[in-house]
């Protein structure tokens, strides 16, 4: 390589850009596993799979490495796994740029030698059994693994030192010259989870108890300060400890922990994400200030749909503090997991909350792990499809972050899968077929196309998420039998939260209302004039001054406002359905329903939802125009005018398409496609995912239209200036 490459992210226009020495590029990525058989890019199936990419147009190569591959028992660094991991890669590709995925876990000796700095949990005992054999790095993350605390410091600065030690020696080889990007991975899975949250309570080791006793002093001050805000009396710091499960697990009221009577639950759970958002920040600035030339950091971070309503146990509630590091350039995550992302037919969002990483200037990118039916699927042996079906799945996975501003990586598991043709072929990449990869270079051709396009869209629908709720919020801990997720992703944790999560959400993106998310933080600053309907989703924690400020904001407003489930509930002090009446007017009580079944209609379009567990939920005791209402006949939805506005109020979130394009009508929303498909509208592209095929009247919002004519199982791609149709 003549020059060493150096990366930035950097805001051109509403866009966040990947650079490579000066020069925009699509920020698209071919990314090798963790496993045994797909993880070492010299080995003959990861080096083909490399190449194809390459000569389709794919320039940006992933690759892992674990801190403990690199460290021995003496605790030296030795770089030459990772040295021989790259040059994997740049002697089939002519100066790639490649992103290494660090894993910054402590090895297993170290946490044998500091099992005080080990993560604990409340509910179980950690899991010291080592596995046989040629394993996962990552096996067992997500059950109760002996791994060390996010808290301990005593890793952290092993961690730090590392870190400093691997960025200046390997920056100064020949190797280093084509590193890009070191994403920052810990965490279940890597993805800054914390471990075993599924269906265990972390983290209750010595360590994490230390670091919240100092949390606490510094928030605090004293103990008498302490003691007011807990209702309870501490002779020392030194009593104090982490909440057990049933203390974790208790609800004072519909999903909510009342603050007056559990603060010093929610103060645990600040102190799980602020210290964990802190943690990442510093060793994103350790990697930018050793690092000798321009490098992007990256993170698994800001996971907000398909977490399985364990958001305060082990999601990302820390994204403000992430998004407002200069030290930090990129987030990413998978497509959300839920069955009605995933798949043909589905939306192919992400787990991540878009609007405000690209406002804040941040590159997005999503890891596509889905599996073909070329080689099959290694977790789920009962996956069937057709090559059709991987390439509509495939368009759609691909542009989907694309179009909101973002990028992403095809992530290979297809060598730890099935073999295709067991007479003529051994394992395979998941997408090393000619037909996949044909698509593959049409859909590099599209993104490379559009680097200066912009990626703001005409969207009239906004949601409101306020992530610090989540701690008030309580989310039961998941059965989950084997450990493995299966078909166990939706009507688990806090299901009324999931509502206004993933149903909305994805019926939105099936209702052809085009919508953007934004944080109740950023809502004073927004401009809501292009807006015509406004979801004030998972948002029961109103302060005072937020009170004021939102009822200001509202004022101004025109359109159609609506509040669902427990809006306003609590106002950080208190807590109770005078609360959420005195800023909404709706009059609204808690009642408990063995199975809560809600049935929606408006202007002829019904919706029914059954919650199937035994629940509190929310009524309506106020005449206002009913829309829904409990199976015993209870109102649980309806509205009023409010000034200029119609504010509507939704006990669980609506999200059946034509149920949302009902009530997207009333506010006088753009529908682009009135069909049941996927439809996405940005960075000058139109993308239409569809299940059922048909013809289609496409309107844009400037009133031009496209007819079209869709076929069965496929995603088209069309010109959403020209209406050409790019792919189809």
């Amino acid at each position: 390589m003549d020059k060493p490459l150096g990366a930035r992210v950097e805001k051109q226009g509403d866009r966040p850009c990947l650079l490579i020495n000066g020069r925009v590029v699509s920020p698209l990525f071919y990314g090798l596993t963790d496993c045994p058989g797909s993880r070492w890019s010299w080995e003959e199936v990861p080096a083909r799979n490399i190449q194809i990419f390459a000569e389709n147009g794919v320039s940006l190569f992933q690759v892992d490495i674990w801190l403990e591959q690199l460290v021995d028992e003496t605790d030296r660094l030795n770089l030459s796994l990772i040295r021989r991991q790259i040059a994997g890669v740049t002697d089939i590709v002519p100066e790639p740029g490649v992103m290494i995925r660090l894993h910054l876990n402590a090895p297993d000796w170290w946490c044998h030698k500091y099992p005080e700095e080990c993560v604990g949990y409340a509910d179980t005992e950690p899991d010291k059994e080592k596995y046989w054999g040629l394993t996962r790095p990552l096996a067992g993350e997500n059950l109760r693994p002996f791994r060390a605390s996010f808290y301990s410091k005593k890793w952290k600065q092993w961690a730090l030192s590392h870190l400093e030690a691997f960025c200046r020696e390997l920056s100064e080889t020949s190797e280093g010259q084509s590193v890009i990007g070191i994403q920052l991975s810990n965490g279940v899975y890597g993805e800054w989870h914390q471990f075993g949250f599924l269906q265990h309570d972390p983290d209750t080791g010595p360590a994490a108890r230390e670091a919240f006793v100092e949390f606490l002093q510094k928030k605090y001050k004293d103990l008498s300060s302490l003691h007011k805000a807990w209702g309870q009396h501490l002779g020392n710091w030194d009593e104090i400890q982490a909440p057990n499960t049933p203390e974790r697990e208790t609800i004072d009221e519909g999903i909510l922990r009342d603050p007056s009577k559990r603060r010093w639950v929610i103060d645990y759970f600040q102190f799980l994400h602020d210290e964990t958002g802190d943690l990442i920040v510093d060793l994103a600035a350790k990697i930018k200030e050793s690092w000798p030339r321009e490098i992007v950091t990256a993170v698994f971070y800001g996971y907000f749909h398909g977490m399985f309503g364990r958001l305060a146990a082990g999601g990302h509630l820390a994204l403000e503090r992430i998004l407002a590091s200069p030290e930090m350039d990129c987030l990413c995550g998978p497509q959300s997991y839920r069955k009605e992302a995933r798949g043909m037919g589905g939306t192919g969002h992400s787990r991540g909350l878009l609007g405000p990483v690209v406002r804040a200037g941040k590159l997005w990118l999503d890891e596509m792990d889905e599996p073909t039916s070329y080689v099959g699927c290694s977790w789920d042996t009962s996956f069937e499809g057709t090559i059709e079906d991987d390439i509509a799945v495939m368009r759609l996975n691909v542009l989907h972050p694309v179009i909101r501003g973002g990028g992403m990586w095809w992530y290979d598991f297809g060598p730890n899968a099935l073999t295709p043709d067991a007479a003529n072929y051994g394992v395979s990449g998941s997408w090393d077929h000619p037909v996949l990869m044909k698509d593959v270079g049409r859909l590099a051709e599209i993104v490379a196309d559009r680097l200066d396009v912009g990626c703001s869209r005409a969207a009239d629908v906004l949601i409101v998420h306020d992530l610090n709720s989540f701690c008030y919020t309580v989310g039961g801990r998941l059965d989950l039998g084997s450990g493995e997720l299966g078909d166990k992703t939706a009507n688990c944790g806090d299901i009324t939260s999931a509502c206004a999560i993933d149903h909305l959400t994805a019926g939105l993106l099936k209702s052809g209302l085009v919508h953007d998310e934004i944080l109740l933080s950023e809502i004073e600053a927004q401009d809501l004039s292009s807006y015509r309907l406004i979801f004030f989703a998972t948002t029961p924690i109103l302060t005072e001054e937020k009170r004021a400020t939102l009822k200001e904001k509202l004022s101004d407003f025109s359109g159609h406002v609506a509040f669902l489930s427990f809006f306003g509930w609590c106002d950080n002090h208190q807590m109770g359905a005078s609360l959420a009446h005195d800023f909404s007017g709706f009059s609204l009580k808690v009642v408990e329903m063995d199975r809560p079944v809600q049935r929606l209609e408006l202007d002829s379009v019904v919706e029914e939802q059954d919650l199937a567990e035994k629940m509190q939920v929310v009524t309506m005791t106020e005449p206002v125009t009913v829309v829904g209402q409990w199976a015993d006949g209870s109102p649980s939805a309806g509205y009023r005018n409010e000034g200029k506005s119609v504010w509507w109020y939704f006990a669980i979130a609506p999200g059946h398409p034509d149920f949302l394009r009902a009530l997207g009508r009333r506010a006088e929303c753009h529908i682009v496609n009135e069909g049941d498909d996927t439809t996405l509208l940005g960075c000058g592209l139109l993308v239409i995912h569809s299940l059922s095929g048909g013809d289609r009247v496409l309107r844009m919002p400037d009133g031009r239209t496209f007819s079209v004519e869709l076929r069965p199982r496929s995603t088209t791609v069309i010109d959403a200036n020209s209406g050409q149709i790019l792919l189809k």
